[in-house]
């Protein structure tokens, strides 16, 4: 469903029915993505009311390693102005936890700002720093839905940014990024419930006939949602297959056949803005129409409770 927003920075209005929804906690989430290195690192923000909270995660998919850093903080703690509307100008500065991170939204373009020393790496060392610019054109297609439950509402939004460029420090070794070989993303979710409820979500992203990509695929309605250089398809019918041993089938049975294989869990506690939840990384492999997926990389997302 399409959706609108006003000029009030926690309103999202129907634009069928115009009825407006206030909302009691927020999350963005920036996350930055080198192909060539297969490393992913995510900066989730989250606040409700008087505290808010920072993740910070390096997923290295070749080693098959996770690190992370978290902390809750008080929001006088937090330098926050959460955009409005999913290509809204915000700022977020967050200050806890023994790290600075922050995020800077500027008529689509975002920077990124991160200081991460206490950081483990999978080689054994400590420390990362990010300076990471983005942009993200609202004339590009994007992922957006509306969801309610018992008179409650939440809304997602997930975009692909481009022209990548900055510098990424993990540990001693300083990389440069721009190209091809990055991707970028930025998630922005909003409810009306206390604490966020939420059924599983899967993100992948990753390369199709030598083109990025990226899909979410939800278990609200079954769907999964395929975004690559301005076209958006939209599959349904789509389901969870355990087929065990940490391997996970996504198909429709006819044109989506993807393998999940499973490497690392991480659990995530309560905090502001939503209830625990577990990510699943996982390594993709398969079918979307006639595009072939090789070694795509991701997560899927399961709340303890639905």
């Amino acid at each position: 469903m399409e959706y609108l927003i006003n000029d009030s920075p926690s309103i999202l209005i129907e634009k069928e029915t115009g009825k407006a929804y206030p909302f009691s906690a927020e999350e963005e989430v920036f996350v930055v993505i080198n192909s060539s290195s297969r490393e992913m690192i995510s900066f989730d923000f989250e606040k409700r009311k008087l505290s808010a909270r920072c993740i910070v995660r390096l997923i290295d998919y070749d080693k098959c390693a996770i690190s992370e850093v978290s902390a809750v903080t008080p929001k006088f703690n937090i330098k926050s102005t959460f955009a409005p509307k999913p290509y809204g100008d915000s700022d977020i500065t967050f200050l806890g936890g023994g790290f600075t991170a922050s995020a800077v939204s500027r008529n689509g373009r975002i920077g990124i700002i991160a200081s991460v020393p206490e950081i483990k790496l999978p080689s054994g060392g400590k420390g990362l720093k990010v300076e990471a610019f983005l942009t993200n054109d609202e004339k590009d297609k994007s992922f957006n839905c509306l969801l309610s439950y018992d008179k409650k509402t939440e809304s997602l939004h997930a975009s692909i940014a481009k022209e990548i460029t900055g510098t990424i420090w993990i540990g001693e070794e300083k990389t440069e990024i721009v190209g091809d070989n990055l991707q970028g993303r930025h998630i922005w979710k909003r409810t009306s419930f206390p604490k966020r409820k939420e059924k599983p979500v899967g993100i992948i992203y990753g390369k199709a006939n030598k083109k990025p990509f990226s899909s979410v695929v939800l278990t609200y309605d079954d769907s999964l949602t395929l975004n690559t250089e301005g076209v958006m398809k939209r599959y349904k019918k789509v389901q969870w297959v355990n087929a065990g041993n940490n391997v996970l089938n996504i198909t429709n049975g006819e044109n989506i056949n993807i393998k999940a294989e499973i490497f690392s869990s991480i659990h995530e506690k309560q905090g502001p803005f939503r209830k625990a939840r577990t990510f699943r990384y996982a390594i993709f492999s398969g079918t979307m129409d006639d595009k072939i997926i090789d070694e795509a990389i991701g997560y899927l997302e399961y709340p303890d409770r639905v």
